[in-house]
């Protein structure tokens, strides 16, 4: 088995392993042609041009098993862990039998060697990597008992050499710098093109974890709200029961009608910590089991106008853009994340000001966007914002959960959110949501 090192996958490096190998397969097609045309050098263009295609052939193969590991990924069908040293083995070997055929060590492309020794170092795991190092050594070493001398022949030979030494060795020194310089361009694109592939599936994994841990907390947050939502049902609504109980009471009695007002004060204040629990517990994206469906922008935004307090309503500005259609989306649990951003706005912005929510279509995908009129956000309060219980209201005033069930939403439909803001400029949060599947992008309609 291969050792490969952590993020070294063959899905990634046997894409960019089978791109270097046809640009050895073109740089050695260019050397031969070079080497016969210009220098006149006689070489048994047979064999070299066999073990050239020998290359380019299974460089196919290996094509082949590049594309099954990427789009096998995760499903056991990938590239076998044994094919990558497999194949620095037998580059190795290759190279060996064209130096073999075009001078042995004389030939200044020995040392491509390095080149292979430094993709084992970057691909494969230290045990493979000391086995190529002593494999190319030792095959380095044979070749100078072994080997098919380099000969000058036809005129440009003769017109280079006056006998054939300086002509050998003019090419010889030349040769050496060739190789050096395609050694380095070699080792030096391959390593940084993997390692920033390998940077980016880093990045993509620890946006996976923090995606992870963030849907754990939610969990945990969910089961905490479920407990207090079972734990507090029974006595909200035995104190419901007797609230309606005292209302009727009251308004049997004279001059009851203040008990009566304070019996209903009572009952809403139930229903409105009734409803608190039900945000709370409700899980972004499955409110209560709610499953996606087909809802327009339109009537979205008017169901968020519908959860507000009647003095807030008032004040929220509707803009929807022609053509953005239905999103795909559990409306419930959408309409309970947008009305807490429009409230974020609310209370952020100065008494009496408006709070503008407007939807607009990009591709497949729909634009919420909520901007306020306050003050905006700092850098650190920024960085925070989204924490689970962080919140910059005074107490009593808000949980810390609005940023975090929006951002938990937005992700685990597919989409995101963003927020835009700054001292004194206000803040715009964007959630961008996935439009309908069944309706084409606007622009695409049209040009169709």
């Amino acid at each position: 088995m291969a050792e490969l090192p952590t993020g070294a996958a063959p899905e990634i490096t046997l894409p960019w392993l089978v791109r270097l190998r046809w640009y050895a397969v073109a740089g050695q097609a260019v050397a031969v042609a070079t080497a016969v045309g210009i220098y006149g050098l006689r070489l048994p263009l047979a064999p070299v041009c066999a073990l050239i295609g020998l290359l380019g052939a299974s460089n196919v193969v290996l094509g082949v098993w590049a594309a099954r590991a990427r789009d096998g990924e995760g499903e056991g069908r990938g590239a076998p862990a044994a094919l990558l040293p497999a194949v620095m083995v037998g580059d190795v070997l290759g190279l060996t039998g064209l130096l073999y055929l075009s001078g042995g060590p004389s030939n200044p492309f020995g040392m491509l060697y390095l080149v292979h020794v430094t993709l084992a170092a970057v691909v494969l795991g230290a045990r493979w990597t000391w086995g190529i190092t002593g494999l190319s050594a030792v095959a380095y070493a044979l070749l100078f008992r072994y080997h098919v001398p380099l000969v000058e022949g036809g005129a440009h030979g003769a017109h280079a050499g006056h006998g054939g030494g300086d002509g050998l060795l003019s090419a010889h020194l030349q040769g050496m710098w060739v190789a050096f310089s395609t050694a380095s361009v070699a080792i030096a694109w391959f390593v940084a093109r993997l390692t920033a592939a390998l940077s980016a599936r880093t990045a993509r994994l620890g946006e996976a974890r923090r995606a992870a841990a963030r849907a754990e907390r939610l969990a945990s947050l969910t089961t905490l709200a479920a407990g207090a939502a079972h734990e507090l049902g029974t006595p909200l609504g035995t104190i419901a029961v007797v609230a309606r109980e005292m209302e009727r009471a009251a308004a049997r009695q004279e001059g009851g009608e203040g008990l009566v007002a304070d019996a209903r004060l009572i009952r809403a204040e139930v229903d409105r910590c009734r409803g608190i629990l039900d945000r709370i517990s409700a899980r972004a994206g499955e409110s209560a089991g709610e499953a996606p469906e087909d809802v327009t922008a339109e009537a979205l935004l008017q169901a968020v106008r519908g959860a507000l307090p009647q003095g807030l309503a008032g004040r929220l500005r509707i803009e929807v853009e022609p053509g953005v259609g239905p999103l795909r989306v559990p409306p419930r649990a959408t309409v309970q994340v947008l009305a807490s951003l429009v409230r974020n706005g609310f209370d952020a912005s100065p008494e009496g000001a408006e709070v503008r929510i407007a939807a607009s279509r990009e591709g497949d995908r729909v634009r919420l966007r909520v901007v306020d009129e306050g003050s905006g956000m700092d850098e650190a309060v920024r960085a925070r914002a989204g924490e689970p219980f962080f919140t910059t209201k005074p107490p009593g005033r808000g949980m810390g959960l609005g940023l975090f069930l929006a951002r938990t939403l937005a992700e685990g439909l597919g989409g995101t959110l963003r927020l835009e803001t700054g001292p004194g400029r206000g803040t715009a949060a964007t959630l961008e949501l996935p439009a309908s599947a069944g309706l084409k992008d606007p622009e695409r309609r049209r040009r169709e």
